[in-house]
């Protein structure tokens, strides 16, 4: 997209973490500003910390649309002279292994840039508002909102970019995924809400269970729940269990088992969109056990774990397939 870098529209900034606005700015005369804003950096010895933005020069910003059109063609050759030799050494092959192979159609077609420098540094920064269009290989599409800070070196070549995106949640455009979906149905005041992902451990700690179920190691299975929770099996029986009486009857358990193989295929962890951390975590697997006796139990199971906000097994559900032989 060719843009009129004379008629740019006036435009509020946004980079979390890199550049400050004041909620409620003075009226000025922008004929006699020479540098606004503020930068700001967690490591607090930066030299530059504290200084205010200037305004750059149009250069930098066709040397971003050059690069745009490249990447839009997926012409990781075209794109690569633009950039430092740092970036292509760090980035080239995963840019080149993206363009051959994963992606089918690109289109980002940026809509507003604002070149600016901070006071003191060589390097340029070109802000960028853009909509881009993915088609993957595979089929999946997704539409998603930008805004990007591109790095221009003093030797005129780009350094890199970080980016900030929004998904287009419109199926005509994202059938990519998206970071929430779903639907709850509930009597209370969730009833409705979408799901989204949780991302408190929850999957590190099942692997952690799993793996010390399949040792038989108790104390490793049992650390991950709270004092007292209620389970339910497959069979539909619910009971109130206690680290107490949990710890006797696996033991037991385990003691009259010869060996345990339960193997997941597919942990996810969920929570209601806008309510505490607490999240529940559904584990699809298969499960052989053989006794000592030399009974066996196999199964395809469906099980459901709640994690409560601190991060406890509270709940859990439990169903089961049986596994046909393939005799």
């Amino acid at each position: 997209m060719k843009l009129n870098y004379d008629s740019l529209p006036t435009l509020m900034l946004f980079a979390t973490g890199l550049f400050v606005m004041f909620a409620s700015p003075p009226t000025v005369n922008y004929d006699e500003v020479e540098s606004a804003g503020i930068i700001t950096f967690q490591n607090n010895d930066n030299e530059l910390d504290g200084n205010p933005y200037v305004l750059s020069d149009n250069e930098a910003m066709e040397l971003v649309q050059k690069s745009t059109d490249a990447y839009n063609a997926r012409d990781w050759e075209a794109m690569s002279a633009l950039y430092t030799d740092e970036f292509k050494e760090r980035m080239g092959n995963n840019l080149e292994d993206y363009f051959e192979n994963f992606v089918e159609e690109l289109n980002m077609d940026i809509y507003s840039m604002l070149p600016v420098k901070i006071e003191g540094s060589d390097w340029t920064r070109v802000l960028t508002w853009a909509t881009e269009d993915r088609l993957d290989q595979d089929g999946s599409k997704e539409r998603v909102n930008l805004f990007e800070i591109y790095y221009v070196s003093p030797e005129g070549k780009l350094g890199g970019w970080n980016q900030w995106y929004n998904p287009n949640s419109n199926p005509e455009f994202t059938s990519f995924g998206l970071p929430q979906g779903g639907k709850i149905y509930t009597n209370n005041e969730y009833d409705g809400r979408p799901l989204v992902f949780s991302n408190r451990g929850e999957v590190e700690i099942m692997e952690e269970v799993v793996e010390a179920y399949n040792n038989k190691d108790v104390d490793g299975f049992l650390k991950h729940f709270a004092d007292e929770w209620t389970a339910t099996d497959h069979e539909g029986n619910t009971e109130t269990r206690t680290q107490a009486d949990a710890r006797e009857r696996m033991q037991q358990w385990f003691d009259e088992t010869e060996t345990i193989e339960w193997k997941p295929w597919s942990i996810y962890a969920l929570k209601i969109k806008d309510t505490d951390p607490g999240s529940g975590i559904t584990v699809r697997s298969t499960e052989k056990r053989v006794g000592k006796d030399g009974s066996v139990w196999e199964k395809r199971l469906v099980e459901w774990f709640y994690f409560d906000p601190s991060g406890k097994i509270t709940r859990f559900s439990q169903f089961a397939q049986d596994v046909q032989s393939e005799e």
